[in-house]
């Protein structure tokens, strides 16, 4: 397949990608608040690593929560993620298994060698939406019957830039279309009370907007054994601008599934909304000796105080610290599938084995408790290889399949709260080529 034709089938494939994207979902009951659990943006092997991508800089792979490190591609990459989550809600009465799968992401990068530069495109889930929250007691010996439902979420398009501005230095800029519908309601029925007045809530969301990341990565000479990389990002705050539909009625129930309406107290279709999501600052380093070994450590926050829904309000979130802690290694990247010799015990050591850890002190507050977060990762690289004919001659290019778990723990079974405990499987693609190449006969 010539390197056009590879273009054109990538591109629609993105293309044809978006409806699924815009039906990720989730099953957490926290996802009530804002626009949902915010989605983490990095690939399969960002997350083994406790979910830091901030100062990942390889000549094999990049990572879009740093544009930056694009400057360091040597080839083109295509990069396809899905998940599956296997879990259980817990409160002190009750318990819920759940499970959940979905696309995780796609991306295309390629090298602009000229210019010392790298330009990528993706499509990432960004927030998911979805949970069914019902919660009945008695009041005054009338049978109260609340109801919370929601579901949809938010998307983006990722256009990144990594440049090197000096042989130490490099920059980076994601500019990102953030689009979505996110369908709420809220109910409080009297079941079999003909005389009690229930009402429904009921709104859609209809949203998008523009965001900007922008990246730093102080790192050592391409050269040196020891490698170390600082990353710096910054994301901006984000305004989503769009529609919302309402309808608030009241009304009583007749019977099972026969209702009539009383009143309706608002009718509202195509009414201006707009959100704002707050600005973020990660810090990341690592250290390692390129694609052998690395170590990485890193903190961030998130100024979610200064969120605000269609509503005006801040929805009670409050500023939220995360850190993350990871380490891979790799004794021989580089595997040669053309030698024979000890072929089985090679190919075990070109694997690229990642484990971390990654902690937030959570945005959500519910009565005195914080929603934490709290996870624990594995992961593992297999990679296949191929030679490419490139100007300096012949080189081995290793493409690799990424298979990370993580088990999550989020929430507290304090003050009658719900507390999420899951394995997340995330099944990640990194595929590497020569495919934009010049020519010399066709």
């Amino acid at each position: 397949m010539y390197p056009n034709s590879r273009l054109i089938t990538l591109t629609l494939l993105l293309i044809c990608m978006l409806p699924a994207f815009s039906q990720q979902n989730t099953r957490s009951p926290y996802s009530l608040f804002g626009v949902g659990l915010m989605h983490f943006d990095g690939f399969a092997d960002n997350a083994a690593n406790g979910r830091n991508g901030f100062s990942y800089r390889h000549e094999s792979n990049y990572s879009f929560l740093n544009p930056a490190s694009l400057s360091a591609l040597n080839f083109s990459n295509f990069n396809f993620g899905a998940n599956m989550d296997l879990g259980k809600l817990k409160t002190t009465a009750s318990k819920q298994n759940f499970s959940n799968a979905g696309f995780n992401y796609i991306a295309l990068a390629v090298p602009l060698k000229k210019i010392k530069s790298g330009l990528a495109f993706g499509l990432f889930p960004y927030s998911d939406v979805g949970y069914n929250i019902i919660n009945v007691k008695d009041s005054g010996g009338v049978a109260v019957r609340n109801e919370f439902e929601g579901s949809g979420g938010l998307s983006k398009v990722n256009i990144g830039l990594g440049t090197n501005v000096s042989k130490y230095i490099s920059f980076g800029v994601n500019y990102s279309h953030v689009f979505g519908q996110i369908t709420e309601s809220q109910r409080r029925r009297y079941p079999g009370n003909r005389f009690m007045t229930s009402y429904a809530d009921n709104m859609d969301l209809f949203l998008k907007g523009n965001r900007l990341d922008l990246g730093v990565q102080l790192h050592s000479s391409s050269n040196s054994k020891l490698s170390q990389v600082i990353g710096i990002v910054v994301s901006t705050a984000t305004k989503l601008k769009g529609e919302r539909d309402r309808l608030l009625v009241t009304y009583n129930e007749i019977a099972a599934g026969d209702t009539i309406v009383r009143d309706v107290i608002i009718n509202e279709t195509g009414q201006n909304a707009k959100i704002t999501l707050p600005q973020s600052l990660n810090i990341s380093y690592s250290i390692g000796n390129r694609e052998k070994w690395q170590a990485t450590a890193g903190m961030g926050t998130t100024s979610w105080s200064k969120y605000k829904s269609v509503f005006g309000d801040n929805g009670g979130l409050v500023n939220d610290k995360n850190y993350s802690l990871g380490f891979f290694v790799c004794p021989t990247p580089h595997f040669d599938a053309s030698i024979k010799a000890n072929k089985f015990g090679r190919y075990f050591k070109s694997i690229r084995y990642s484990a971390g850890f990654h902690h937030n002190d959570g945005y959500i507050t519910a009565g005195t408790n914080k929603i934490t977060e709290n996870g624990l990762s594995v992961g593992f690289g297999f990679p296949f290889t191929k030679k490419v004919v490139t100007e300096e001659g012949k080189v081995l290019v290793t493409s690799r399949i990424f298979l990370t778990g993580e088990f999550v723990r989020r929430g507290t079974l304090n003050s009658n709260l719900i507390e999420e405990d899951f394995f997340k499987l995330t099944l990640g693609l990194n595929l590497a080529d020569n495919w934009f190449k010049k020519r010399l006969f066709n």
